[in-house]
């Protein structure tokens, strides 16, 4: 019912504005800097030279990743890296390296990496995760539709938003090969937000549109989520995935995370993993602002459902 109320409250006029679309794929490479196993991301942004992203050192786990920034020309790609450094009570970035890697038509990444000081060098090989033969985005173009039009704000009242209702795919020939439709969601600041990345870590991309929720103060932000079907080639919403709304996925464990955080300590994350197309818990890792200890639950997944068999402290 809440649904339906929120969907009337949209005004479908379709007054124009200049219109921004970004159009980012996400790709994700394992191998090693010298002797060292490495995992990396790369965010290309469709036509721009810019690219950014992050890695971390397997020895040192995920929540020690290193940011990263540069440019993309011909296949040359250049980074640099800055790690945030905690003094005096103060977190303040600090350029420790650089990345000059070459991406081959495998998507494969090979090159150096130099120290901050350009006293130490590396060679770096790295290998794509994803298999860009089924869809490569770059082969294709998107056109996002979006209009003006109002829906409720977190006071309650009317307000005037920007809006998306659908999204067209065209393939190299410009001809349409699929249009995205059968919703109405708010962006921010007249900015469409289109992010390929594989989100069922079949080797695929799929395709996610971010949207804005103006009713609200916290959460405002999440995705629509789109699999990619090979047997259709086409993109198909997943409205499971949307119910849990803005999701991080980790492509070397094949599994992907909903944070929650009430801002005064007390914060959960859940992790979930696909098995026959569908997906499900199998752990919680809770904290709680009156607790010394991290809270563990486990999942079994049984008849097509997560099941409890563990729960311990640490």
């Amino acid at each position: 019912m809440k649904k339906i109320l929120i969907l009337l409250l949209f005004t479908l006029s379709q007054t124009t504005f200049a219109q921004k679309t970004t159009i980012t794929t996400f790709l994700h490479f394992t191998g090693k800097i010298a002797q060292y196993p490495i995992v990396m991301t790369v965010g290309f942004e469709k036509g721009k030279d810019t690219v950014y992203g992050e890695y971390y050192y397997l020895k040192s786990g995920k929540n020690k990743n290193i940011h990263t920034k540069g440019t993309f020309d011909q296949g040359k790609i250049k980074l640099e890296e800055t790690t945030y450094v905690t003094s005096k009570g103060k977190t303040n970035p600090q350029k420790t390296g650089s990345f000059s890697l070459h991406l081959n038509n495998q998507y494969e990444l090979s090159g150096i990496w130099q120290n901050e000081k350009k006293d130490k060098q590396f060679d770096v090989t790295l290998t794509c995760l994803e298999d860009l033969s089924a869809f490569d985005p770059k082969n294709f173009s998107f056109k996002l539709n979006q209009y003006k039009g109002k829906t409720e704000g977190y006071d309650g009242q009317l307000q005037e938003q920007d809006l998306i209702n659908r999204l067209e795919i065209f393939n190299s020939k410009k001809e349409k090969i699929q249009t995205l439709s059968g919703f109405n969601e708010a962006v921010y600041d007249q900015t469409g937000e289109i992010e390929f990345e594989d989100l069922n870590f079949d080797g695929v991309l799929d395709l996610k549109i971010a949207i804005y929720f103006p009713n609200r103060i916290k959460y405002d932000g999440s995705f629509m989520y789109f699999i990619y079907d090979k047997s259709k080639g086409q993109f198909i919403r997943n409205l499971k995935l949307e119910e849990l709304e803005y999701l991080t996925f980790d492509q070397v464990n094949k599994e992907f995370v909903k944070m929650l955080a009430d801002g005064s300590g007390n914060e959960s994350d859940s992790y979930y993993k696909w098995s026959n197309n569908n997906f499900y818990l199998i752990r919680k890792v809770e904290n709680f602002e009156d607790k010394d200890k991290t809270f563990y639950t486990e999942y079994r997944i049984k008849n097509n459902q997560s099941v409890k068999f563990k729960e311990y402290q640490r």
